[in-house]
């Protein structure tokens, strides 16, 4: 057998950057915008301009690979922050309706808890409270 065109699952697979710049519908069926990871500015426009004709899939923005790794998963579970562009503007929030700097945002767990990282151990001790709660209740 010839090993043209033949792919593994461990073999680096190169993507076309502009699918990476894809909004998709609500149920991940159409494509309904885009937006290039820049500036934040331009992804609010474009969701102004999508949520004219229809709800868009904020699971799915791009350029959520622009978050910083110190500032996911556990502090996007706290305060979710949906993408960043390339400066380090955020778009963030419940709604996904503020934007903030990755700078502010870790000051904000910097002046409540001391630093990320005292947050992130102050969610494993009130994680193993609770399981151990959920042991003495069930045993």
């Amino acid at each position: 057998m010839s090993e043209i065109g033949r792919r593994f699952s461990l073999d680096k697979v190169s993507v076309d950057p502009k699918l990476k710049n894809r909004i998709f519908s609500a149920d991940g069926d159409e494509h309904i915008g885009d937006w290039d990871g820049e500036c934040i500015d331009d992804l609010v426009k474009e969701i102004e301009r999508i949520e004219e004709r229809r709800d868009p899939n904020y699971s799915s923005l791009p350029h959520s690979s622009n978050i910083p790794d110190d500032l996911t998963p556990e502090i996007g579970k706290d305060y979710p922050i949906w993408t960043c562009d390339k400066k380090g503007r955020c778009l963030a929030g419940e709604t996904g309706s503020e934007i903030l700097t990755v700078d502010e945002i870790r000051n904000h767990y910097i002046d409540k808890y001391g630093s990320i990282d005292k947050f992130k151990e102050k969610l494993k001790i009130e994680r193993k409270k609770f399981i151990q709660e959920v042991k003495n209740k069930s045993g």
